[in-house]
């Protein structure tokens, strides 16, 4: 048998390949393969980057995502980390293996690690926000940003959004004759109820580029001319302006005859047209609008096109009268004018007035919006990368900082680089504008460096503003600026995967046949801006659908592996079952799918494909290197990537889950659609108003009163049964209420009820959910049981977003909920390998994971190319047309440029679809659409069954036809190219059996230690051992508040005088006694003269004099106090000199003890405690205690032996 691993000649090539890619003596652009090592080269080049001696602080790694950058740094650490660690030999292979040649310096390859770790600065491996981030915080004031500016994240960036929106439609409120107010009724009038808030989520996305045409055309009113030409009209022509235009260029003459023409017909036909055209002929002098609008309806059809010639004359009054034929035939002036001229300038004018009115509005969001940015002191994402480019490009303080940062930089290295937005891109350019400029070329010697890698077939983020035209621009440009400094420049191919199996890549490579035959001949560089490109096809037989923006270039692959054999699969669409007769129907939502829909019929087959693999033990490969081992597949090995999350996402997920099959959850959540957030919620809800029923209801049917593994207790019958009397509040009828059911929601509910007001926000909800249930369980375990694990992360982030709520300000639950509920961002989850799940995924999310089985089910449609009729436009900030299906020119150029980046990216996409899978394939589908349902041309599924057909492609039988037969409906076999995957469970299951469990287990726990009880230093002796401070009358009696009062004022006086001068202590006691109110003068004067009287005492002066400390806070533990017990107090005067150390605590009783042994046994605790304190922390001095009398005054000095026996009775 053939051993299983790698391909030595390819692997030789591919070394050779990656080697030149990470060579540091050069610049380098690398566009990689998926699968061909990007990530490794990277870490390769820093190594040897810093083998050769360059300082870590001097290279920037920049990548796309902060996982990515935390992967990238691990990768680089352990591999130092190893060579600190290697013995000589396999250092010395490393060395060799990694730069091709001889080792060099073994020690200082040893010594890399530690100078990574040590050197100030660090290696900087972060995305480019990040470095962005850190580059404004080093030139705020030269970048016009606050100095401390906090870094918005997008929950935040929404919330400013939500509230700028709403004070934009206020202002416009509030001036409801102003400008602002009518260019809200435009775009209400135009757009529909939503445009205002889909304006603001565009304009916020393109903010920086309107931001820009704003400030280019010196105002608002200039930017909305600018919209006006952009379209190509006068700047003050409306619809009706154009209306009337229209109606006036038609000829009346003319139509008065056609209008005769109209009336002589004896035909339906003929006759609705003599109406209409008299309608419009009626009023066309006093209303030319209505006219024009009366007109249209005789040419046009409810869709707005023009009616076909037979739709507006009988073909026998054609013949009769030729005016007919001449207005309105197949080439009549009418018709002819109406389309070319009428109705185009028409639809100009309302989309001159929708994009004037956007613009004024964009602006006011715009000024909205970032003010309260500029309130929070905060930067959105988008603010950072835009004020760095800013700054290093057009600021006045540009060569300032281009010169500061150039002394910083030698070497620039940039990951994922087709998803790199133009801004990005203009960052990169201005940081490495010096390493390609004479001089600039070399840093102290060192030969400075540029590397890119990438893949422009993988560039699938244009909601980033990511354009695979520009990563080849970017490359032309680099090359260009490398030739004109006379430096060498290298592109090296990528195009082995060590990944995938060589089925998988061989199926790639049929897929994008087309693309591969094509040869890209550039048209033009322009090393400033982006690249315009044409396409020549080798062979016009594959160039049907051909689309210029998919690819520049596409590269075969070849596979590395050899001897671990995969396989592709693809099953024919799924169909729609038969129509269902009417008194079969269920009610239920109007758009939910049918139960055995063909989206459901399709779920059901691949939940039951990876059972049923899954259950076969279908062989995978993993590397064990120097080869690789096939194993049984396990859930974690299986992914199911779709192009949305929509009902067939959601629809997979729960049929995994019926058939047991461990699967992850969602990979995004929006967290207000949570049901564990949504229950929680209405449990607030009833909770801050328990009228509201509808809330009391949800909490009553939520998992919290559902016991785990049991039937719940209050069921859809026991909530009717208490519901039945409209006429009450379900409140009062659950308090009213014996039936047993709903006892232990009564008495949870009752408690939280009664915890609303008094507790904040995380407080409320994680008593309730750590509260232990009538059953035992916790609430929180109750609802894991019942919606399962995925719904950990959503309750887990709740609770944070409840703890973050009270950072923010004083907390209200009802505003939290608010928040919670308006809170649409999206919380990512970690789809990590590791978790033993099934992942069900978007492509989007999928990007850089592999997994060895994939599942492509959402196959069969293609971009619906749908336009809002909203664009960004460079001179005009934004135009709008509300016509977006008959669009002006100018809105179709763009609407066409679009369409044809969405299919561009549609292919793309479908690239890094297949590259995921390592070892298996399958790509599925079904029907959708009116009838017996279709797949869309041109779409994932049609490409690969046009491109995977022939002998060594056969019939194989699939739980797809499982499914079919079980419900009996016909399919056609779906295609497998490669081996059978063979069934490895039986050789497994031993390996798989779970272990015995360990002693610990099954033995009694042992007892708990302890717990630490934390006690003031006065009540360390119990109460019944005479631990008590002597009270001889209660504070409660009359005087007895004053008699406290005067205690504390002494203290404080002792506290804050010793500090002033000897000379204005009288005068400072006497100025802050008469800030006492409840005082009468005499006790002042008593206060102040007892105070005095303590401070001026001649034996007291060292415990006030320098090195003294007054109120010093002392908390711990010691050997002397009792087991299990922290002391935390306050001593009122410590005194610590080289030799001693002097504790002094202050008493104001009246009168005092005249001997040590009357001293309160609280007292005397209270010191004991300190000393005990104190000796920790101070073993070499001797402690003493002492307590001063202030009545007096008198110092008492506390022997050893009482305090030892005071610790003794606090230790019996």
């Amino acid at each position: 048998m053939m051993t299983p691993g790698l391909d030595s000649d390819i692997v030789a090539a591919a070394s050779a390949a990656q080697r030149e890619a990470a060579d540091p003596r050069y610049s380098v652009f690398v566009e990689a393969n998926a699968g061909s090592g990007k990530t490794r080269v990277l870490v390769d080049r820093v190594a040897r980057l810093l083998l050769q001696g360059a300082r870590p602080d001097r290279i920037l790694c920049v990548t796309f995502t902060k996982a990515a950058a935390g992967e990238m740094q691990t990768r680089l650490f352990r591999k130092l980390g190893d060579w600190s660690t290697l013995p000589d030999a396999a250092l010395k292979e490393e060395l060799e293996r990694l730069s091709g040649g001889e080792p060099g310096d073994l020690g200082a390859a040893r010594r890399l690690f530690a100078r990574a770790l040590e050197t100030p600065g660090g290696l900087k491996i972060q995305t480019l926000h990040a470095y962005c981030e850190s580059l404004l915080r080093r030139f705020p004031l030269e970048a016009g940003v606050p100095p401390g500016f906090a870094t918005q994240e997008e929950p935040g960036s929404q919330r400013a959004r939500s509230e700028a929106l709403s004070a934009t439609l206020g202002q416009a409120a509030g001036e409801p004759d102003g400008p602002l107010a009518d260019a809200v009724a435009d775009l209400l009038e135009g757009g529909g109820p939503s445009a205002p808030e889909t304006l603001a989520g565009f304009v916020a996305s393109k903010r920086h580029a309107f931001r820009r045409a704003l400030e280019a055309a010196g105002s608002v009113e200039a930017l909305m001319d600018a919209a006006s030409d952009a379209l190509g009209v006068d700047p003050q022509m409306g619809e009706e302006e154009a209306k009337a235009r229209g109606w006036a260029e038609a000829g009346e003459g003319n139509l008065e005859a056609a209008l005769s023409a109209f009336d002589s017909g004896t035909s339906k036909r003929d006759q609705e047209s003599a109406l209409r055209l008299g309608a419009a002929l009626d009023c066309g002098e006093t209303d030319p609008v209505a006219a024009f609008d009366a007109y249209c309806e005789l040419l046009l059809t409810k869709q707005g096109e023009l009616k076909a010639p037979t739709s507006i004359y009988t073909q026998t009054l054609g013949k009769t009268y030729s005016i007919l034929v001449t207005l309105f035939g197949p080439e009549g002036d009418e018709r002819h004018r109406m389309q070319a001229e009428a109705l185009p300038l028409v639809r100009q004018a309302r989309a001159n007035t929708m994009s004037r009115a956007a613009v004024r509005f964009a602006a006011a969001f715009l000024d909205a919006y970032e003010a309260r940015l500029a309130a929070r002191r905060a930067l959105d994402f988008a603010d950072l990368v835009e004020h760095a480019r800013t700054l290093l490009s057009d600021s006045e303080a540009r060569d300032w900082a281009l010169y500061k940062l150039d002394q910083g930089l030698d070497h620039v290295l940039v990951d994922e680089a087709q998803d790199t937005a133009p801004e990005q891109w203009a960052v990169i350019a201005a940081i490495t504008e010096e390493f390609f400029a004479g001089e600039g070329a070399a840093h102290d010697g060192v030969l400075r460096t540029v590397f890119c890698v990438g893949d422009e077939k993988q560039s699938i983020y244009s909601f980033q503003n990511a354009d695979p035209r520009r990563f080849i621009a970017e490359r032309l440009r680099l090359e260009a600026r490398a030739d004109e400094a006379g430096l060498e420049f290298r592109r090296p191919p990528l195009d082995v995967s060590f990944r995938s199996s060589a089925e998988v890549l061989e199926a790639v490579d049929r897929a994008f046949a087309a693309e591969r035959h094509a040869i890209a001949a550039p048209e033009r560089k322009d090393v400033t801006g982006a690249l315009e490109t044409k396409f020549l096809m080798s062979d016009p037989e594959t160039a049907e659908a051909r689309d210029p923006l998919a690819f520049h270039r596409y590269e075969g692959h070849r596979a590395a592996r050899k001897h671990t054999p995969g396989c592709v699969e693809i099953w024919p669409a799924t169909p729609k079952p038969a129509a269902v007769e009417d008194e079969d129907l269920e009610l239920a939502p109007v758009d939910a799918p049918q139960p055995e829909s063909a989206r459901n019929r399709l779920a059901e087959a691949v939940a039951q494909e990876i059972h049923d693999l899954l259950a076969r033990g279908d062989r995978v490969w993993e590397e064990a290197k120097p080869e690789w081992i096939a194993r049984a597949a396990r859930p974690g090995d299986i992914v199911v990537l779709v192009r949305k999350r929509g009902g067939l996402f959601e629809e997979i997920i729960r049929r995994l889950k019926l058939k047991g099959v461990p699967v992850a959850g969602a990979d995004r959540m929006t967290l207000a659609d949570q049901l564990v957030v949504e229950d929680l919620v209405s449990l607030a809800k009833f909770a801050l108003l328990p009228e509201d029923d509808l809330s009391l209801a949800e909490v009553l049917k939520s998992p919290f009163f559902h016991p785990a593994g049991a039937e719940p207790a209050i069921d859809d019958d026991a909530l009717f049964d208490l519901t039945r009397r409209p006429e009450t509040r379900l409140w009062d009828k659950l308090r009213a209420t014996d039936d047993p059911r709903f006892a232990e929601a009564r008495e949870a509910l009752d408690r939280a009820r009664a915890r609303v007001d008094a507790d904040a926000p995380y407080a409320f909800f994680a008593s309730f959910l750590e509260e232990a249930s009538a059953t035992g369980e916790s609430r929180l375990a109750r609802l894991y049981a019942r919606l399962g694990e995925e719904a950990r992360d959503p309750a887990e982030e709740f609770l944070s977003r409840a703890l973050a709520h009270e950072r923010d300000g004083a907390p209200s639950l009802a505003r939290f909920i608010a928040a919670i509920e308006g809170d649409a961002a999206q919380i990512k989850r970690e789809m990590e390998a590791g978790r033993g799940e099934v992942r069900v995924m978007t492509v989007h999310a999928a990007k850089g994971l592999e997994a060895p089985i994939v599942f492509l089910p959402d196959t069969t449609q293609t971009p619906n190319g749908r336009s809002n009729g909203l664009y960004a436009h460079d001179d005009a900030g934004l135009v709008w047309t509300p016509d977006p299906k008959s669009p002006p020119p100018l809105v179709k150029s763009l609407q066409e440029v679009e369409e044809l980046a969405q299919d561009g990216e549609y292919q793309r996409l479908l690239y890094v679809a297949l590259t995921r899978a390592r070892d298996r394939l399958v790509v599925c589908g079904h029907v959708h659409g009116r009838g017996e349902g279709k797949i869309d041309a041109g779409c994932w599924l049609d490409r690969v069954q046009r491109a995977w057909r022939g002998e060594d492609w056969r019939a194989v039988r699939t739980a797809l036809h499982d499914v079919a037969d079980a419900q009996a409906w016909d399919v056609e076999p779906a295609l497998r190219f490669g081996e059978d995957p063979p069934a490895l469970k039986p050789a497994e299951a031993a390996a798989e059996t779970a272990p015995p469990l360990p002693a610990w287990a099954k033995a009694a726990a042992p007892e708990e230690p302890r717990r630490t009880r934390a006690v003031a230093p006065s009540h360390l002796i119990a109460e019944e051992e005479g631990g008590f401070e002597p009270a001889p009358l209660s504070p409660l009696a009359p005087g007895g508040e004053a008699r406290f009062r005067r205690g504390a004022l002494i203290h404080k006086l002792l506290q804050t005088l010793p500090d002033l001068p000897e000379a204005r202590r009288a005068e400072s006691a006497t100025r802050y006694l008469a800030a006492q109110p409840e005082l009468s003068d005499a006790q002042r004067e008593e206060i102040r003269d007892e105070t005095l009287a303590v401070l001026d005492h001649p034996e007291f002066a060292p415990i006030f004099g320098p090195g003294s400390r007054a109120e010093v806070a002392l908390a711990g533990a010691a050997p002397d106090l009792p087991d299990g017990v922290t002391v935390n107090g306050q001593i009122d005067r410590l005194v610590v000199t080289d030799h001693a150390v002097l504790i002094v605590d202050y008493k104001t009783n009246r009168p005092p003890p005249e001997r040590v042994e009357d001293v309160a046994p609280a007292y005397l605790g209270q010191m004991a405690a300190y000393r005990a304190l104190m000796r920790v922390l101070h073993p070499d001095k001797p402690v003493r205690c002492a307590l001063l009398w202030t009545d007096g005054p008198r110092l008492m000095e506390l022997p050893e032996d009482r305090l030892d026996a005071a610790l003794a009775a606090a230790r019996a």
